[in-house]
């Protein structure tokens, strides 16, 4: 016999939305440089900022190939390599409410692959030194990605 769980906790405080990204640091292989991107002003989260790519994954998708899938998506790179997890990190994503809720995983990631095409998320992009990047960058958690992987690099 099959019984149900007792959910009356869940019930009195049900469970909202709980959401998985990857954010990816991507470095253009042999050089020093780093991509950039610009949200477009009309985005409902930090429109017309400096970031780099993030994106939601899938329910069932891995994250390796859902942080592929974004990164194909926003900047037309077919030709990523996914390496070191940079950071872990948590936001909620609009009010801050259970239903909003996002842990995030944060890549160094490297390609050949210079030419972007971007999604209509976003208006510009820049292949520029990490410094550079925390110039551009002023969104504290967006920089903290950024700084993560300069430390990478100089240990």
């Amino acid at each position: 016999m099959v019984t149900q769980p007792n959910n009356h906790s869940t019930v009195q405080n049900p469970v909202g939305r709980f959401m998985v990204a990857a954010g990816a640091v991507i470095q253009l292989e042999g050089t020093d440089k780093i991509l950039v991107i610009k949200r477009a002003d009309g985005q409902d989260w930090h429109g017309g900022e400096w970031e780099i790519i993030y994106g939601r994954i899938d329910q069932f998708e891995d994250l390796p190939k859902g942080l592929r899938r974004e990164v194909r998506e926003e900047s037309g790179i077919t030709e990523l390599s996914v390496h070191e997890v940079l950071r872990v990190w948590h936001i909620f994503r609009g009010p801050e409410k259970a239903e909003n809720e996002l842990i995030g995983i944060t890549f160094r990631c490297l390609t050949q692959q210079k030419d972007v095409k971007l999604s209509a998320e976003h208006t510009e992009y820049r292949w520029v030194t990490p410094l550079e990047a925390l110039e551009l960058v002023h969104t504290p958690g967006i920089r903290t990605d950024i700084q993560a992987f300069i430390e990478q690099q100089n240990s």
